[in-house]
């Protein structure tokens, strides 16, 4: 019976939210008739959507029921022959009955490493096996028999085998038969991918045990063509669970079109994976050749006069990204626009690289005692052939209030002891000079030479970034121009990695120096701090660079 509202509460709250007798039913949609080229034929057809279960998954169900039926689980290792949905269960449910932590999956090896990875972050140990991907269950070399003979070694380890455990399929005849039912009682037509055969036979069972004119399709996996989940029936037949007695028929559908089938119910908001697709497309091939056989109008529900079918949703899409656009054309999907971004600006941006203007100019102010002889010189030639050493100035705050003309406010007014300001440098340009003074922030500026002549900091250098053109400063929108990103980051790229300011910046990470960057609104210097952090300097941009609408160093 249902909890009232649909809420948990208790010690057992979440064990209570796993169990399907405390739960309404799982929704039952009909598909948008856009999927459904069989409805003025008067074909209804439903999705029972196994993924609204807690695990999210159709496995869910044979996990809870295996795990109930064999308590000793409780307290031994636990593995299962899955690298999906049933071992995901397992580990889930397992933690959730008994608070159990060692469930370990066996799982071919040509699993890419998200998916091992999925295991691991819900505590669940893989444990790899070469050779074929999909074994059989009856393959005295395959894994499954591998873990029979192990839990007859190890009297601490359980194998429920959800190929040859029986309360798989009765988990079905327990509650998804019932389910849909009771929710559809003029169901005709019950369609499943068929993977393990649970799901087929135990639903099948219930069905045909209360309706014997439903008629079961199952869908399969093309010979060497494998969709997740689902098999070939030519491995099937030797499932030891009675489907035989209980499947009328059964398709067999290409992995691309179960994946097409899975992008379009997804895209529809019936979000499911591809052995979900694979189901409806098995569906709508059937009902096809009934139609072309005239016998359609056979199966419909003497009541309604319609045709009513059901296939199950089992999966969800998320796992299998990668699959879609390997297995679908581009064509099939929005294209990316900007996707010149993708080729830059790859780098973590950080808020707490940014300095604002008076954060910059305190980072700043400390007075320095240069003194030329303790000067590192790199030549600049490639940067400007005449270009002079800025004179040291008696203080760094005289000379920063001079060329900054007057940017300075009264919060930052001098300190009395440090007399007037004097003139700034006259060149209003320096060389790449790296003081001896490790303790002095290194700016560079990357604004063209004229910007730099009119206002600057003192004894910061010049860097020109030719990307920076006059057009892009005005519009002063960089990153909402890809183009203009994109020549920025790689002009950047190029300037760093030119040999004298690489040399520069590995003086500077030596002597764990900042290293503060100025550009016109602050945008540029943020990609550049970037690289310079991924690099190993401890670089800062600042908010409006050297000044603009928003404000900046130079108002």
């Amino acid at each position: 019976m249902a909890v009232s509202h649909n809420v948990f509460r208790g010690t057992n709250s979440v064990a209570d939210f796993f169990d399907p007798d405390k739960n309404p039913p799982l929704p039952l949609v009909e598909i948008p008739d856009r999927l459904n080229p069989y409805r003025r034929d008067g074909v209804r057809i439903y999705a029972k959507m196994l993924t609204h279960l807690p695990a999210q998954n159709v496995k869910s169900l044979p996990a809870l029921k295996m795990l109930r039926e064999i308590p000793e689980a409780r307290d031994n290792v636990i593995v299962e022959a899955s690298s999906g949905s049933t071992v995901l269960s397992l580990g889930i449910i397992a933690r959730v009955l008994w608070g159990h932590n060692n469930v370990n999956a066996y799982v071919t090896n040509k699993k890419p490493p998200e998916s091992l990875n999925l295991l691991r972050l819900f505590g669940i140990t893989p444990h790899l096996y070469g050779g074929l991907a999909q074994q059989e269950p009856t393959d005295e070399t395959g894994i499954m028999c591998r873990l029979r003979r192990l839990v007859t070694e190890r009297h601490d380890t359980v194998y429920p085998g959800q190929y040859d455990n029986a309360n798989n399929w009765k988990a079905h005849e327990q509650w998804t038969g019932p389910q849909i039912l009771k929710q559809l009682p003029e169901t005709n037509i019950f369609c499943t991918t068929v993977g393990t055969g649970g799901c087929i036979t135990g639903t099948a069972s219930y069905l045909k045990s209360q309706k014997p004119s439903c008629r079961i399709l199952g869908v399969f996996n093309v010979f060497g063509d494998a969709t997740p989940g689902p098999r070939h029936f030519q491995g099937f037949n030797t499932c030891g669970f009675p489907w035989a007695e209980h499947v009328d028929t059964f398709v067999e559908v290409p992995s691309v079109d179960s994946y097409r089938m899975s992008m379009h119910l997804s895209r529809e908001g019936l979000i499911a994976g591809p052995s979900s697709g694979q189901a409806l497309r098995g569906l709508l091939d059937y009902i096809g050749q009934l139609k072309k056989a005239g016998g359609l109008s056979q199966l419909a529900d003497e009541t309604t006069g319609e045709v009513s079918c059901v296939f199950t949703c089992s999966d969800l899409p998320y796992h299998y990204l990668g699959q879609y656009f390997q297995k679908l054309g581009a064509d099939e999907f929005p294209p990316i626009q900007n996707k010149i971004l993708l080729q830059c600006d790859q780098l973590r941006h950080d808020e707490r690289w940014i300095l604002d203007p008076p954060q910059a100019l305190e980072m700043l102010r400390r007075p320095t005692t240069l003194d030329k002889k303790n000067e590192t010189s790199i030549s600049s030639t490639s940067l400007s052939s005449n270009l002079e050493a800025t004179p040291p100035p008696p203080t760094l705050w005289s000379t920063l209030r001079s060329c900054l003309s007057g940017v300075l406010t009264t919060s930052f007014s001098p300190p009395a002891n440090r007399g007037p300001p004097t003139t700034c440098c006259p060149t209003h340009s320096t060389t790449l000079l790296l003081p001896a003074d490790n303790t002095t922030p290194l700016v560079l500026d990357l604004r063209s030479p004229q910007a730099f002549q009119t206002q600057h900091i003192p004894h910061s250098i010049n860097l020109p970034l030719a990307a920076l053109t006059p057009e892009l400063v005005a519009n002063g929108d960089l990153f909402g121009d890809a183009d203009a990103v994109h020549a920025v980051w790689s002009g950047m790229q190029a300037l760093f990695a030119g040999p004298q300011v690489a040399g520069l910046l590995e003086g500077v990470k030596r002597d764990g120096r900042a290293v503060v960057l100025v550009c016109y609104d602050g945008d540029a210097s943020r990609l550049g701090t970037a690289m310079l952090r991924e690099g190993g300097v401890e670089g800062f941009s600042v908010a409006g660079g050297g000044g603009g609408g928003g404000g900046g160093l130079f108002l």
